[in-house]
């Protein structure tokens, strides 16, 4: 997302552009003063041409560096200053290091290839140095774990050291997925491809909500607070936690994107507005509630299962039970078989945007009858009404 203008921001760019206005006007006046005094004709002669050609000279000098001199002065620093907000330390530092090896390599290939003639050792150093430097820096902030292993004395993590290799694509938590708590299991399961990012504002929301006066919440968050110290102390992914943040974002769905696109990481919600979100800004999402359908057992029709009719459903002689993944079943003639565990035979199957549900029938197929519902019991006629049959 671009950033916000700021009145600070504001402030700078009129700066530059009055400043560059006043440089532009100068260096205007001086061009065509060298031009004037270097021409023959009107221009030298007449000295009413002279000064208007100066002053067009000096306004045009101006207009271009009063329009030039945010693009050359403040946007770079605002670029530099996002990047390096946006870069974790580790990478910053690596892409430092390669710096420093491609420029002193660079030097030393300027000093052996400085004897070619014709200027070629020039121009070969230079594009040598060219090259150097962007592959250094890019294999310092590819490969910054190694860069600054090198210089700390700490290895390089191996396949030995802990959970997998974190060679796949890291994943950014949000508070929805901590409080479920699901993100256990799915870890011990080896589902997770990268490093877990544990963004410190989403730690923070998790404290205020445990914080909260209302119990609920509470209770919710301090679940979110168990799951984080679970996933810390496990071995089943390596959790990093995460200082960058963007004070200019007050949004916390956003900033948990600004981070992914930052750190090149997917996002794990089971949140609706963050998910939209993230699609829309191109960032790859992975929604806990669609892992969770997408492992739920197939069923056909004609199956055999069973299950445990726990109420009656809307239509007459229905029952309804559920599995222990959630899913509903309705079950036809189970109305009067309510707290009851039975086996009922799978008719059809509807998969909806909530879910599953799964029409059955009592009784297994093989014995080609289904169980009857049970007899509703008989409602005894009240005394008024017995007293009015028996006038009658």
């Amino acid at each position: 997302m671009p950033r916000r203008d700021t009145p600070k921001v504001r402030r700078a760019r009129w700066l530059s552009r009055i400043v560059g206005a006043i440089a532009g006007a100068v260096f205007g006046v001086l061009y065509g003063a060298f031009i004037i005094s270097n021409s023959q004709g009107l221009l030298n002669e007449d000295r009413s041409v002279a000064l208007v050609a100066l002053i067009a000279a000096g306004l045009a000098g101006a207009a271009s560096l009063a329009l030039a001199a945010p693009l050359l002065s403040v946007e770079p620093f605002l670029w530099l200053e996002r990047t390096l907000d946006e870069a974790p330390a580790s990478q910053i530092m690596g892409a430092s290091l390669g710096l420093v090896l491609a420029l002193l390599v660079a030097a030393l290939a300027e000093v052996l290839l400085n004897p070619l003639p014709w200027g070629l050792g020039v121009l070969i150093s230079l594009a040598l140095a060219v090259m150097l430097i962007y592959v250094g820096v890019r294999a310092g902030s590819r490969r910054r774990e190694a860069f600054v292993g090198l210089f700390s004395g700490r290895p390089e993590p191996s396949l030995n050291d802990g959970p997998a290799p974190l060679d796949g694509q890291p994943v950014v938590v949000d508070t929805s997925v901590l409080i479920d708590g699901r993100i256990v299991d799915v870890a011990a399961a080896g589902f997770i491809p990268g490093r877990l990012l544990l963004p410190g504002f989403v730690l923070e929301e998790l404290q205020r909500v445990a914080d909260a006066a209302d119990g609920m919440r509470r209770a919710k968050g301090r679940r979110g607070l168990a799951v984080v110290e679970s996933l810390q102390q496990g071995h089943d992914v390596v959790c990093e936690l995460v200082d960058l943040d963007f004070p200019g974002t007050p949004e916390v769905d956003s900033r948990l994107v600004k981070l992914a696109r930052a750190r090149g990481a997917a996002i794990m919600t089971q949140d609706y507005n963050l998910n939209r979100l993230a699609q829309i800004e191109g960032v790859r999402v992975l929604n806990l509630n669609d892992l969770a359908n997408a492992v739920k057992p197939i069923v056909a029709a004609g199956e055999v299962m069973t299950v445990a009719i726990v109420k009656e459903g809307k239509e007459p002689n229905q029952g309804v039970g559920y599995l222990e993944d959630g899913t509903m079943v309705v079950v036809e003639n189970g109305r009067g078989h309510q707290d009851e565990t039975v086996s009922v035979t799978v008719t059809s199957v509807l998969q909806t945007t909530a879910g599953r549900m799964i029409f059955a029938a009592l009784g297994l197929p093989n014995d080609g009858r289904s169980l009857p519902p049970r007899p509703r019991r008989p409602v005894a006629p009240s005394p008024a009404r017995s007293s009015k049959v028996a006038a009658n």
